[in-house]
Parts: structure tokens; C-alpha cells; sequence
């Protein structure tokens, strides 16, 4: 007989739900990670200043934790041709892939890879949980992707209403000007004569026939000319910006119960149209916020120069505000005529400050570049990032610089200068041409400031060197000779910029961070001396790029060296900003250029830009970064 089998020992409950609670632990902790990584990705999409890129690389970071094995994990997000990877990924056969899809549009995938063979799983190696992770993470990938990208589309459009907004402005105030202007010189003028013919009259009609005829004409003849200063004040434009501004002040004081005071420091403050427009207008409308908001007993309006900047400053001891609580309500009475103010000086390369609390007064103070440094233009500048003194070209990086020069005080006289700029770092001295190249090779600065005569050789010569390396590097030739040839040969060789050692202190910077935003910059002496130059050879070589370009592409090219951006040309002829932009790509890669400052140079010497207008010469100097 055989002997019975031994039942198996059962287990205990107790060790049932020892391992069901172990099961579900780690199933908690499974859920936990996958948790964290869409969290984490959620956080992310809050970080509204960071650039895309940088996100989706934190995003890829998140990922392989989140996985079974995140030992041997790695992954890759893939947006439009550009990889954002893991430091260890390798793609191998053991992958999930989902796809990013924007407005129904697939533009990349997520994908996750194991770098060995694990146990079969739901998926491959892979589980139905990472399976519902992955597409998941996509989702929300691809949200982040139409987040950002919609953010940049209203930046865009926000900088284009600033645009217009400040050109409506500033067109109105110059029709206001027109109307102001034809008021007085011919219906005032009209009047008066009707007036002077009408007392002629007198002596042949009966007494007093003529007196109401003659009164209404006086009054009418008094309402234009209350009519011309309120559409535009003559005082502006015929006594200049500080008798303006006192007369504002006197008006304060004459037509409100307020003690109005103004003061000048007595300095020369030369500005553009523009920008006494638009410091004048704010004067005037901080004025007007006083009389009727501020309930104060006295104002002053000062005047000063500091350096290359003018600063007005309304103050009274009236009732005081919250500026953030303005700021916060712009839209209401009051806010928006501030807000209004700070966005047109902006646009202006100025700004405004604002001291207040309730109970103790305002103090707003208008600070904006003088003309000497930097000519105001609607449309050019910049925004967008910090501002400098100077040129006021936005940059978030310090702009390096090598000077060349064979003489040791004149290098120490321009890094002196220099270094008082804290977006500009010299980073060496080369004394002859020679030594020029090899620093230019080692440390590829942004700008070099070149001087044409050192021995070793010259600078011109240099100047070919470095630019045929192709390092992108820009160059500023700097030379005491003002003759033509001098500066024709640099730029041939490839300078970005022609500066005379007598220069200005301030053409220094500006020069500087000009050519370093792939735009040119002449000293304004020798400015003339290359546009007669370049248009000598105009009728001769102006056929040579209609045979290269289409139509449309020379437009193009005759807008962009004029001085408007992408988004200015796009408006202009109506097309998109990535029409416009495609143009221009193929405009470089025709003519092998690599720059607008190389463009510019092109078009002038191929007479495709006008030569006579400003932005051939040294205007260049004000316009704002590269389209």
C-alpha cells in the first residue's frame, strides 16, 4: 500500500496579510513615484521664465524615477527635431513611446527605455501602469508646449500694441500740433483781418452798428487761441522743454487753489521731438492727477540733468496713494494715466518711479536719455530685458571685450572707461595685430576694439584673420585717421564699426553693445564720409543683386537695413513674422553674410538702401536689438 501524502502546511492568516500588506505597500510606493514625477511636471509648468527648453530637460529628469526599475531607466522628449535626454540614455529595444501632439498636430514624443532585458510584464518589460504614466506625462508635456508657446504669441502681441499704442500717441500729439498750428496761422490770422476791415467800416455806418460784430470776433479770436494751447501748447515747441515745463507749472498754480513751484538746475538737456512730447504730456497729466486727486496744498516741478539722463520730478503734500494698489486696479480712474505714462517712456528707453503712501504726498520722478546719448525712435528699442546707460540695447549677459591698441595709455583710457559699464568686461590687451589674433582665437571675445596702425601687423589685416575664422566675434576699428580709405578698407575686411579716438566717451559703450546686437555704428564724423563713398558705386553694381534675390527679398532687405525689425516688416507688408524671417534666411545664405551689420553693408554698397536717410548713418547707434 502506498502511504498517504502529506497535506501541504497551509499558511497562517497572519502570513496571507503579511504579504497582502507588503503587495500593497509597494503598490502605494509605485503610485507614490509616478505621483511625484506628474507633480513635478505640474510644477513646471509654472516656471513662466523659463525657456521651454530648459523645462522639457527637468521634465526628461523626472521621468526614469517614476519607472519599475529606475535603476536602468532612461528617457528623451523629442519637440520639432530638437532631443532633450537623461545623462545615460541609449535607445535600445525595450521602449514605450508616446506622442506630443499640439492642436491635434503631433511635433515630438516621449520615450522611455530600459537599458537591459527585464521580466515580461503587461507591455514588454513593461507595465499597464507606465503604459497610462507615459501617456500621461505626454498630455501634460504637450500642454506646457501650447502654454509657452501661446505665452510668446501675447508677449508678442503685447509688445506690438506698446508699439502702437505709442505711435497712436505720439500721432496724435503731432495732428494736435498741425491743427493747433493751422488755428493760429489762418483762421487767427483770417480773423484779425475780418476785424481790422470791419473797424474800417465803423466810420461809415451808424454808432454802435458794429460793436456786437466786432465782439463776437474777439471772442472767437480769444477761443482759438485757447483752442491751439489745448490741443498743443506753442510753448513746447517754440521756447523749448523747460520753459514748457514752467509754464505747466504757472498753469497749475492759475487755474487750481495749489501753490505750484518750479525749479532747473540750469544744465543743457537736449532731447528729441519724441521724447518731449512724451515727458511733456506726463508732466501735464501728472498735473491734472494732482488737481484732482491729490487734494494737496502745494506741487513742485524740478528739472535736473544727471550724467546723460534728464529727471523730473512731480512732488506734492497731498493725501498719498498705494502704488501697488493702482498698479493692481490700472484699469480704473487714475491707475491707467500712470500706467499709461510708465509705458510710453518705456517704449522710450526711460522709466518712472514712484514714491507714495497714504497720508504723505507723491513723489513721481520721470527718468530718460538725453539726445546727446541716444536719439529717440518710436518702434527701436527694446525691449524686452535689463536696461544700460548708453546705447540702452536690452541684454541679460555681459558683453566681453579685447582692445588692441600699441598704446598702453590709450588702452587704459578705454578699459577705464569700460569697466564703469556693468554689462561690459575687458577681458585682455593686445598690443600689436598679431597678438590680437592668437587672444581672439583663445578667448573668442564678443567685440574687439581694433586700432588700424600697430606693428606686427596691422589691424586691418587682423581684422581679415578673425573674421575669416569665423568665431562671431564683431570688430570696432579705432583710429585717429578720418580718410575715407581707412574706413572703407576696415569695413571690407569686416569691422562691424568705425570709431575716431576723439570720439565722445559715451559713442565707447554704445558702440559696443551696438555692433555686439549684430548692428553697425560710425563716429559721426566719418559717417558721411561711407555713405557718399558707397554711393559713388551705386549706378555701376546696383544691378548685381537683382540677380541674386527675388523681388520680394530685396524689400525685404531694403526694410531690415532701414532699420525694422521682423515684426515691423511683417506688419508693413503684411505678411507673418515666419514669412518674413524665412526671407531673410534665404537673403544670408544667397549673399553669404551672417549678420544684419553685414547686410546693411551689402545693401549700401549695392545701393539697395537709401542713402540719405538717417539710419545709414550713425542712427544705426539708436535702433534696438537684432529683428
Amino acid at each position: 500500500m502506498t502511504a498517504p501524502s502529506k497535506p501541504k502546511p497551509r499558511r497562517s492568516a497572519s502570513s496571507r496579510a503579511e504579504e497582502e500588506l507588503r503587495k500593497r505597500s509597494h503598490d502605494l510606493g509605485e503610485r507614490v513615484k509616478e505621483l511625484n514625477c506628474l507633480y513635478g511636471i505640474s510644477r513646471l509648468r509654472e516656471e513662466t521664465d523659463l525657456p521651454l527648453g530648459e523645462i522639457l530637460q527637468k521634465i526628461v529628469e523626472l521621468i526614469p524615477p517614476a519607472w519599475h526599475y529606475p535603476e536602468i531607466t532612461c528617457a528623451r522628449i523629442t519637440l520639432e527635431g530638437q532631443a532633450y535626454e537623461t545623462a545615460n540614455f541609449e535607445q535600445t529595444q525595450w521602449g514605450q513611446t508616446a506622442s506630443l501632439a499640439t492642436h491635434g498636430t503631433q511635433v515630438g514624443t516621449v520615450d522611455v527605455y530600459y537599458l537591459k532585458e527585464m521580466p515580461e510584464l503587461d507591455e514588454g518589460p513593461f507595465l499597464t501602469e507606465e503604459r497610462n504614466l507615459i501617456n500621461a506625462i505626454a498630455e501634460r508635456v504637450s500642454r506646457i508646449i501650447e502654454h509657452h508657446r501661446a505665452r510668446e504669441r501675447v508677449l508678442e502681441y503685447q509688445e506690438e500694441l506698446r508699439y502702437l499704442a505709442s505711435q497712436v500717441s505720439l500721432t496724435e500729439e503731432r495732428e494736435r500740433r498741425r491743427i493747433a498750428v493751422a488755428l493760429h496761422d489762418q483762421v487767427g490770422h483770417t480773423l484779425a483781418i475780418a476785424k481790422f476791415k470791419l473797424e474800417d467800416l465803423r466810420e461809415s455806418v451808424p454808432a454802435g452798428a458794429l460793436d456786437e460784430i466786432l465782439e463776437l470776433i474777439n471772442q472767437t479770436i480769444k477761443d482759438t487761441r485757447s483752442l491751439t494751447f489745448e490741443l498743443s501748447p506753442p510753448v513746447l515747441h517754440e521756447l523749448g522743454f523747460e520753459a514748457a515745463l514752467e509754464w505747466l507749472t504757472k498753469q497749475a498754480r492759475e487755474q487750481h487753489p495749489i501753490a505750484s513751484e518750479f525749479t532747473d538746475d540750469g544744465l543743457p538737456k537736449p532731447l528729441g521731438e519724441d521724447m518731449r512730447i512724451v515727458l511733456f504730456q506726463a508732466v501735464r497729466e501728472l498735473l491734472v492727477n494732482v488737481a484732482k486727486h491729490a487734494h494737496a496744498k502745494k506741487v513742485k516741478v524740478s528739472a535736473s540733468r544727471t550724467g546723460d539722463t534728464i529727471k523730473i520730478c512731480v512732488e506734492d503734500d497731498g493725501v498719498g496713494f498705494d502704488p501697488f494698489e493702482v498698479a493692481s486696479h490700472r484699469g480704473k480712474e487714475g491707475g491707467f494715466g500712470l500706467f499709461n505714462i510708465s509705458e510710453r517712456l518705456g517704449y522710450l528707453d526711460g522709466s518712472m518711479e514712484i514714491s507714495s503712501m497714504p497720508g504723505s504726498g507723491t513723489r513721481v520722478t520721470l527718468i530718460a536719455p538725453l539726445k546727446s546719448e541716444t536719439r529717440s525712435q518710436i518702434g527701436r528699442g527694446k525691449p524686452h530685458e535689463a536696461i544700460t546707460e548708453g546705447l540702452k540695447v536690452r541684454t541679460d549677459r555681459t558683453i566681453t571685450v579685447l582692445l588692441a591698441d600699441d598704446h598702453q595709455i590709450t588702452r587704459e583710457g578705454i578699459r577705464a572707461l569700460l569697466e564703469k559699464e556693468p554689462d561690459i568686461d575687458v577681458v585682455a590687451e593686445a598690443e600689436n595685430g598679431l597678438i590680437a589674433v592668437e587672444l581672439a582665437g583663445e578667448l573668442s571675445p564678443d567685440v574687439i576694439l581694433m586700432d588700424i596702425t600697430m606693428p606686427e601687423m596691422n589691424g586691418i589685416e587682423a581684422t581679415r584673420q578673425i573674421i575669416s575664422a569665423g568665431a562671431g566675434t564683431k570688430i570696432i576699428a579705432l583710429s585717429m585717421h578720418a580718410d575715407k580709405q581707412y574706413v572703407l578698407e576696415m569695413l571690407r575686411a569686416g569691422a562691424s564699426g568705425y570709431l575716431l579716438k576723439d570720439c565722445a566717451q559715451g559713442d565707447l559703450a554704445r558702440a559696443v553693445r551696438t555692433v555686439d546686437s549684430n548692428l553697425t555704428f560710425f563716429s559721426p564724423e566719418i559717417a558721411d564720409t561711407v555713405v557718399e563713398e558707397y554711393a559713388r558705386h551705386q549706378a555701376a553694381d546696383s544691378s548685381k543683386a537683382a540677380s541674386i534675390l527675388t523681388p520680394r527679398e530685396r524689400e525685404v532687405l531694403q526694410l531690415l537695413t532701414g532699420g525694422m525689425n521682423t515684426k515691423e516688416i511683417a506688419m508693413h507688408i503684411g505678411v507673418s513674422t515666419k514669412t518674413i524671417e524665412t526671407h531673410r534666411q534665404h537673403i544670408m545664405e544667397k549673399l553669404k553674410l551672417r549678420s544684419v551689420a553685414e547686410l546693411t553693408k551689402y545693401a549700401i554698397r549695392e545701393g539697395l538702401t537709401d542713402l540719405d536717410s538717417e539710419d545709414t548713418t550713425t542712427d544705426r547707434s539708436a535702433k534696438r536689438g537684432p529683428p
